[in-house]
């Protein structure tokens, strides 16, 4: 190295250089400008650094940089000109994210980088010391295996996506799952929205719309709803769940065939005054009739509409359903066929798609003790009053209620209407073999051979149906209690926002099943008697160990008990058959909310439940025969 006061007889410029205390670094620490002499030059630093015994080469681009220093006259003592080797610590294969996926990647994204295992290497310090690694081991590869929508790139070791989703390794495997999932009808894409990438760079409308595009989407999307959704998601800074993307049109069913009353019939939910709310007092006429008026005409199916799906192909709609009307009693069809003409005064009923006019008593006032119970052995009973409680109402055919019922016994041979509510705080049933109607029920006990429609809300009741539970004209809220349907149901909401127990079963009985059932307890109650009497050995045991006197008794008692468990077989076989039977007609029932279905909701078919944990939108729920589970759609 040469000293400050150095002359070379040469007059050619020199460098002093410094080392780090630790020998891993050397630069320039002082510059001699020629006297005379060669220059400063790369090759000049080359070879005077060599003449000072240091081995290692130096960094030619850094020299240069010296070189141009001082030519400019300015500093260059931080530059480093050579660096010692430094030593490698065995390392293990890795897999390095190259962003955050807990965001989205799109197609063509290098997500990923596969680090390979690294051998232990010895370092080098400038003044030629060599230094060791600290731990000695032998590295260990690591095996990733590909997934799907996942390519890997050899020469940058990385993995590229191929779609627009979310990376993961799970159990070596590196996917990456999609975000667009298609409906299978294909009229719908949902997938959770992120408002940016797994880099930080923001999601636009466009992006998701080029990747639409580009999996055959032709329809449409609402880039003005996307980017009000991106907005959202970057304001909440969390992801905006199973978001609707891109949309098609749901074919529209035609309507089936209807009859059209013409002659005044009550509202169940009241009508609306000027200020817009629900007059319960004022709720029309029932649907009195006089002889050769015409009470009702039939229109026919409508064809539909159709819809698209994402592709852009055109989804036919299937076409309404023919009704068919007959003429009951009092009734008779016009010469064109679709209008009905009342032969006789009375009150119109449709049952059983009959429309019939039926003679009825009419109570002018409430059932009350000026009344006493009415009971009446043919015809319907019209109350222009409440039924109060404490008094009981019977009819063969129908009972219509403009008022209200309260804890007290109504039963009917037909069908139960009433305007108001039913009230049951201290019992009571509601008993009808066809329809029971009306605006509200609480803590009701009511059954129905027919379906039962309760306009506004169902609270705390428990309602059997030998039809549906309909509920969707008012309110439609069922909150509490339990509906049993044999039908179906159909109700804008089931439970509350506050989690009430609310139980929807749909079950499949007949009278054969109940009977079949009891008889084979009263079976197995004989043949435990038999058993605890005589033990459950061998006869021939049984038999051995009675006295002599008594074994032609006990013999007879044994053949009893091998008839009662014959029986017991078939019963249990019959029933089984019967149970297959029962579960295939549930197949076709279907549970609809047309609003939502609240935490808290059980829904039953049969012995399987279904119990709710989180609210869900405008969901059917059926009875899948081919999983036998409950599915929601």
């Amino acid at each position: 190295m040469a000293d400050e006061n150095f002359v070379d007889d040469n007059g050619d410029a020199r460098f002093r250089f410094a080392m780090s205390e630790d020998g891993m670094k050397l630069g320039v620490s002082r510059y001699f400008p020629p006297n005379g002499g060669e220059g400063p030059s790369v090759e000049m630093i080359q070879r005077q650094v060599a003449e000072a015994g240091v081995k290692l080469p130096i960094d030619d681009e850094i020299a240069r940089q010296i070189i141009d220093a001082i030519q400019k006259d300015s500093e260059f003592r931080r530059l480093v000109l050579i660096r010692g080797i430094e030593v490698q610590e065995p390392q293990n294969a890795s897999l390095v994210a190259l962003g955050n996926i807990d965001f989205p990647t799109f197609p063509g994204d290098r997500f990923a980088r596969k680090h390979p295992p690294l051998e232990a290497r010895a370092g080098e310090t400038i003044d030629g010391r060599i230094t060791q690694p600290k731990t000695h081991f032998d590295p260990e590869d690591i095996e990733i295996q590909m997934g799907e929508n996942v390519d890997f790139d050899p020469l940058t070791n990385s993995y590229v996506s191929q779609v627009w989703g979310m990376a993961h390794l799970k159990e070596g495997t590196i996917t990456v799952d999609p975000i667009p999932i298609v409906s299978e009808d294909a009229i719908t894409v949902t997938g959770n929205l992120h408002h940016k990438d797994f880099k930080g760079q923001e999601i636009t409308p466009a992006r998701i719309d080029k990747e639409m595009r580009d999996t055959g989407v032709l329809i449409d999307l609402d880039l003005d709803d996307i980017d009000a959704k991106l907005k959202q998601a970057k304001q909440l800074g969390s992801p905006l769940l199973d978001q609707i993307i891109v949309e098609g049109k749901h074919p529209i069913p035609g309507r089936d065939g209807w009859l059209e009353y013409l002659v005044s019939t009550r509202e169940l939910t009241g009508t609306e005054d000027e200020a817009g709310r629900l007059d319960f007092r004022n709720r029309g006429s029932y649907p009195m009739v006089d002889a050769g008026q015409t009470i009702g005409r039939l229109h026919p199916p409508t064809q539909g509409q159709g819809g698209i799906d994402i592709y852009g192909k055109t989804i036919p709609a299937s076409a309404g359903k023919e009704l068919h009307i007959h003429a009951g009693e009092n009734v008779i069809v016009q010469e064109d066929e679709i209008s009905f003409e009342s032969k006789a005064k009375g009150i119109m009923v449709m049952e059983r798609n009959t429309l019939s006019v039926t003679d009825c008593l009419l109570i002018h006032g409430n059932i009350d003790l000026n009344t006493g119970n009415v009971i009446v052995e043919h015809g319907s009973v019209k109350i222009l009053g409440s039924i109060q409680a404490g008094f009981s109402v019977y009819a063969p055919k129908h009972i219509v209620v403009a008022g209200s019922v309260e804890s007290t016994m109504v039963t009917a041979g037909g069908n139960i209407q009433v305007s108001g509510g039913i009230l049951m705080p201290e019992g009571g049933k509601v008993s009808a073999k066809g329809d029971v109607i009306a605006s509200y029920a609480a803590n009701a006990y009511i059954e129905a051979g027919g379906d039962v429609h309760i306009a506004n809300d169902t609270t705390n009741s428990e309602i059997h149906c030998g039809g549906q539970f309909l509920a969707t004209r008012g309110k439609g809220i069922v909150q509490g209690g339990e509906i049993i349907t044999s039908k179906g149901l159909k109700v804008n909401e089931i439970g509350s926002e506050l989690g009430v127990a609310t139980t929807v079963s749909v079950r499949i009985d007949h009278e054969e099943d109940e009977e079949l059932r009891l008889e084979r307890s009263k079976i197995k109650q004989a043949i435990q008697k038999i058993d605890d009497a005589l033990g459950r050995d061998d006869p021939k045991v049984i038999l051995e160990r009675t006295p002599p006197e008594k074994r032609t008794a006990v013999s007879e008692v044994l053949k009893h008990r091998i008839t009662l468990v014959k029986r017991r077989k078939t019963l249990s076989e019959q029933l089984n058959q019967l149970a297959l039977a029962r579960q295939e007609e549930l197949s076709g029932i279907k549970i609809k909310a047309m609003k939502f279905i609240h935490p808290g909701a059980i829904i039953k078919f049969g012995p399987k439940r279904l119990q709710f944990t989180k609210r869900n939108e405008a969901s059917t729920i059926f009875w899948d025969e081919t999983t036998r589970q409950i599915t929601i759609l």
